[in-house]
């Protein structure tokens, strides 16, 4: 099917079976189409680059990465929220190696050029010595173009893409549940966990957009102890949640709202004083679907998701927490990628839910946590398993969807269109239709 020159989008159309609900273990095993992949999807897409809170302060920054690139996300002096290419334009070498930091600007290592924290080239090493014949603005870093919604920065290279709230659409009546629900919005905990788990990027996103069965599958002695806190019955009730709850998709989103059964108490794991606010923030309609919600798992194509459900290890001790990360699935290799893995709680929580939050969250969702180890070693059997000259010839099925996506419940209460379970697929499969438009030149 690959022709010398790499791949035409009639062929990578045939990859991801639409009709059939198949696709080709190829997008996960080709180096060709990981090439494609930093090219057509992550230039051209918005990316999530951190959190408004990460920077409150003018000078504040982090490093980060878009697809392959370095990048600064920084508070200009002005205030402003700039992503620059973190690249000299004068040789090519990193301006910023520090993690994160606070700085008025920025200074080659190499040849000692200063740029301003909006980008700006401020001088070079002698700057006598060009004679006048060149045009320094022309040599300021080069700026991504930035947007934010409900503390999320999101960036991109393509000045021609639809704005951030255009991109996003009918996602962002999700996004405010998670992120939007009380009146100042969410904060960082700390500085982002990082892990090199050895599988293709779309792994992660694909998990997360969402298997509702791998739950009690992978997970399910964790479920069982800690998901309600070693509930009596709670893997079959958890197991009966997942099958009746619904798989949403809008826009960029795909994900899952795992509902509570009767048996389990509305609100589980949040602080009254929270939920106080939450009646004061959301809608009626976003209310009712948080209220029983015991995981929240998501993803924004191509590479931003997250996490949310309550956890106790020991309900004697250890009161039931809500934790929530979110992360990016940074492609490192066709098979390697970076996890970016931060955990976020409601800035009006008390210090002490804070601190409760984190420390469910570390033992849960990062490369230490409970979660975390068991999909890791998931992951790395589905990339060896797709390796093979033979085995590379299977396709990847996700045929459940044909079973649901012709059914939406009529009635959802939300934008988008939701199916009656978490076990439906559809939304998985979403993620590589979407992935495939991208690639054929589509979107």
């Amino acid at each position: 099917m690959r022709i010398e020159q790499g791949w035409q989008p009639s062929e990578i159309e045939r990859l991801v079976d639409a009709e059939n609900a198949t696709a080709s273990r190829l997008i996960f095993t080709d180096e060709t189409l990981f090439r494609l992949e930093l090219q057509r999807i992550f230039t051209r897409t918005w990316l999530y680059i951190g959190h408004e809170s990460e920077i409150p302060n003018k000078g504040d920054y982090v490093t980060r990465k878009m697809g392959n690139d370095p990048v600064i996300l920084v508070r200009d002096q002005a205030g402003r929220v700039r992503v620059l290419l973190n690249t000299c334009t004068h040789r090519g070498a990193l301006v910023c190696r520090a993690d994160a930091g606070n700085a008025r600007g920025f200074t080659c290592p190499y040849h000692g050029w200063v740029f301003g924290s909006d980008g700006a080239l401020v001088a070079t090493a002698e700057d006598h010595t060009y004679g006048g014949k060149v045009n320094f603005r022309n040599l300021d870093l080069r700026q991504a173009r930035v947007g934010s919604y409900a503390g999320l920065v999101f960036a991109t290279w393509n000045h021609d893409a639809p704005s951030l709230d255009e991109h996003l659409g009918d996602a962002r009546w999700y996004l405010d549940i998670m992120f939007n629900r009380t009146p100042n919005g969410m904060t960082v905990l700390g500085l982002p966990h990082r892990w090199t788990p050895t599988n293709n990027w779309k792994l992660g996103p694909l998990n997360f957009g969402a298997d509702g069965p791998h739950a009690v599958k992978v997970h399910g002695p964790i479920v069982d102890a800690a998901l309600a806190g070693g509930m009596p019955g709670a893997l079959g009730m958890i197991h009966k949640a997942l099958l009746e709850s619904p798989s949403v998709t809008a826009g960029p989103y795909n994900g899952i709202w795992t509902q509570g059964p009767a048996e389990m108490p509305e609100w589980m794991g949040h602080d009254p004083a929270l939920v106080a606010l939450f009646e004061r923030t959301l809608n009626p309609q976003q209310l009712a679907l948080f209220k029983r919600c015991i995981a929240s798992v998501g993803t924004v194509f191509p590479n931003f998701s997250w996490v949310f459900g309550p956890i106790s290890f020991d309900m004697q001790t250890d009161p039931i927490t809500n934790f929530f990360a979110i992360r990016v699935w940074q492609p490192l290799a066709v098979n390697r990628t970076e996890i970016w893995n931060w955990f976020l709680v409601d800035q009006e929580a008390s210090d002490e839910v804070k601190q409760r939050a984190m420390r469910a969250g570390v033992r849960t969702f990062t490369a230490g946590g409970t979660f975390d180890q068991d999909d890791a070693e998931a992951w790395h059997a589905i990339q060896r398993g797709c390796e093979g000259e033979i085995s590379g010839t299977v396709d990847v099925n996700f045929q459940v969807a044909l079973n649901y996506r012709d059914r939406p419940i009529a009635d959802w209460p939300g934008p988008g269109v939701a199916y009656p379970s978490n076990y439906c697929e559809v939304t998985e499969f979403n993620n590589l239709l979407q992935w495939r438009a991208y690639m054929t030149g589509a979107r």
